[in-house]
């Protein structure tokens, strides 16, 4: 058993114990999904396509509702397999408390720290992850809103070139379009780390490559993807829509396609991902 995958566990029961302090309001959520990555390897040119499947559970002290000040906290527990690339399957646990603060009654301020342990078939990319979330929403009329967040990662994996720290700016429009139908479309910009593979025609040319900043990029051999990968400072862009339907009070489902453009010294690569889901609220 891996370190990350045993402090994954420590931190299910964490979040197990504090869940039993506050079961008595909280709300219980699982849900399924099935996904699909034009370019999973994040490869700069080419990229391997593959397909997922994955389920979650998750209890939440939801905000009451009852004053402009009040806190929440989720746990989530999370697992994915991949069709082809099976050194990507894991598993992982997310903990996030948070704030909600209520200054007017179409206006909503919510900040949420976060902790992660994620456990990967792939050891190399097994990773602990801290971070946080500011977000703001507004109600500009009753079946439309808009929203804007910030949100700062740091992740450590087992092996340096899966490690990354990043930074996120995102803003959205959502409508609903009845009582139980609803749809959003948002843009994302982040910079930070990445990792990136190379096919065989860019490996010579980047034995040779340094960083815009002077330093030699170093190659790492993944036997996941079965090519070598580096680690570098990427920007992306990524445009996203997503449509959900609430069939009942308990029973929802959801539909996402994201398109992103990421940008290093490397190249320049694209990708295209998505989702069919279905959840149910207890």
């Amino acid at each position: 058993m891996n370190k990350n995958l045993k402090l994954a566990i420590g931190s299910f029961f964490f979040a197990l114990i504090l869940s039993w302090n506050i079961q008595a309001r909280a709300a219980w959520e699982a849900g399924t999904k099935v996904g699909f990555d034009s370019n999973i390897d994040r490869a700069i040119d080419g990229g391997e396509n593959d397909f997922y499947i994955s389920a979650y559970v998750s209890l939440s002290r939801e905000p009451k509702g009852e004053s402009r000040i009040d806190w929440f906290v989720t746990t989530t527990v999370e697992g994915t397999a991949y069709k082809k690339i099976s050194g990507l399957d894991y598993g992982e646990i997310t903990l996030a408390p948070g704030v909600l603060y209520l200054p007017h009654r179409l206006l909503s301020i919510t900040i949420s720290p976060f902790f992660q342990a994620k456990s990967v078939s792939d050891s190399d990319q097994s990773a602990l992850a801290f971070g946080g979330k500011a977000s703001l929403r507004q109600q500009i009329r009753p079946d439309f809103y808009l929203g804007q967040y910030y949100i700062y990662r740091n992740s450590t994996a087992e092996v340096d070139t899966y490690s990354f720290e990043e930074h996120v700016i995102g803003i959205y429009g959502g409508l609903n379009w009845t009582s139980s139908i609803f749809s959003e479309i948002g843009y994302e910009y982040s910079h930070g780390d990445s990792f990136r593979s190379l096919n065989s025609s860019l490996t010579e040319t980047h034995n040779n490559m340094q960083h815009s900043h002077g330093k030699r990029l170093r190659r790492r051999y993944s036997s996941t993807f079965e090519t070598f990968v580096i680690k570098e400072t990427v920007d992306r862009n990524a445009v996203g829509v997503n449509i959900g339907i609430d069939w009942n009070k308990s029973f929802f489902s959801l539909v996402d396609y994201t398109f992103s453009n990421i940008k290093g010294d490397s190249g320049v690569s694209t990708s295209h991902s998505g989702f069919v889901g279905i959840g149910y609220k207890f």
